[in-house]
């Protein structure tokens, strides 16, 4: 525990110094006041330093001889006169000469504590009172608030802090020093009474940052990983569709140049078959699929019994869809099906003023030839 609450405070003390050395108090023209704190600030660091240092050679010591149950005052790390005594009369009565020198060394390091801690007293003393962090207090704020007491503007107190190195966070407990004079502002924070340094909480902040950094660059990259994916069955998706229109389009150029291909079968290949219907039906049928995130889509049911209508397209490029065709008394939204087929570019929809019907023109006919299409009509 000893040297646990060693490191804390020694760790405390050393951003004490550090703070108290930030470029704002280093600046030309800095005034004797600031510079004085600053030494003091930097040889309270050292005595803290020395202090810890003291303070864990005495505990350990102490174990070396066997001595489990004295506990130095947690405040000063000194022992109490009560537990001097009691180590005073145990040397005398001691008959092991190596414990003997070691609880001698354990009295020794304390003078040498009392001493170091006398001296941190005095520096104290004349170091500025400090503003004790309380929960949800800030540096920031801390500073706002001691500059605009001493009469600063909140321009110029903004512009004296943006000089000083501010910690992101306060822990309860934490002793936070400012200085103005002459312009100048100065600000550090030492440990105080917290269970923390401020050392160890912006460790702990920064491993709390990186962590939350990796994991969402985990995240990012995984993600990163399936956008890769499905862009790559996107892309054999398309070649694959590409593929068959180019396959379709050869097709009807060569059933075309044929003369022995009868009128029918022209016809059948220049039209568009088409069903209309009430899209939720269509959907409970499995005629189409109209997924939240991708395009519409044809359904299991998708065939050709299911495709009656023909519009033939060498003479024809309009048809009307009525609201009574889906059972509809009128039409709202028109779906077209497959999602392949976008509005306005392959084909335009006109819906009645009396919404009892729908006027679809073809604008582009070769997409639709001997092509299936469901128009799923909603009101």
């Amino acid at each position: 525990m000893h040297s646990k609450r060693f490191f804390r405070f020694l760790f405390g003390a050393m951003t004490l110094a550090t703070l108290v050395l930030a470029p704002a108090c280093r600046r030309s023209g800095e005034d004797k006041e600031i510079r004085d704190l600053s030494q003091k600030a930097a040889e309270l660091d050292k005595l803290s330093q020395q202090a810890g240092t003291a303070a864990t050679e005495e505990t350990r010591k102490l174990k070396a001889a066997g001595v489990n149950d004295v506990r130095p005052d947690a405040a000063t790390l000194q022992l109490t006169d009560e537990q001097k005594a009691a180590l005073e009369d145990r040397i005398k009565a001691e008959k092991n000469s190596s414990y003997q020198a070691l609880l001698q060394e354990v009295l020794d390091k304390d003078k040498e504590l009392k001493t170091l801690n006398d001296k941190i007293s005095r520096l104290r003393a004349v170091l500025p009172k400090p503003d004790i962090a309380k929960p949800n207090d800030s540096h920031y704020g801390l500073a706002m608030r001691f500059l605009r007491k001493k009469g600063v503007s909140e321009e110029k107190a903004k512009a004296l802090i943006s000089r000083v190195l501010i910690m992101e966070k306060l822990a309860p407990g934490f002793e936070v020093y400012h200085f103005y004079n002459n312009g100048v502002y100065g600000s550090w924070v030492s440990q105080g009474r917290a269970e923390i340094s401020p050392t160890e909480l912006q460790a702990e902040q920064k491993a709390k940052i990186e962590g939350e950094r990796d994991v969402a660059n985990e995240k990012a990259a995984k993600l990163a990983e399936e956008v890769a994916d499905l862009n790559a069955q996107k892309e054999k998706i398309t070649a694959d569709l590409e593929s068959l229109r180019v396959e379709k389009t050869n097709m009807i150029k060569e059933i075309d140049g044929l003369s022995a291909t009868n009128e029918a079968q022209k016809a059948n290949l220049n039209s568009i078959h088409y069903v209309v219907g009430n899209r939720k039906a269509l959907e409970e049928q499995g005629v189409i699929v109209v997924p939240m995130f991708a395009k519409d889509r044809a359904g299991t049911n998708w065939s050709d019994g299911v495709f009656t209508q023909a519009l033939d397209l060498r003479s024809k490029d309009t048809l009307t869809l009525t609201a009574a065709q889906a059972g509809l008394k009128k039409i709202s939204k028109v779906t077209v099906v497959p999602g392949s087929l976008e509005k306005d570019k392959h084909y335009s929809l006109a819906i009645a003023q009396d919404q009892a019907s729908v006027t679809v023109k073809i604008l582009v006919k070769d997409r639709f030839r001997n092509e299936k299409v469901a128009f799923a009509l909603s009101d």
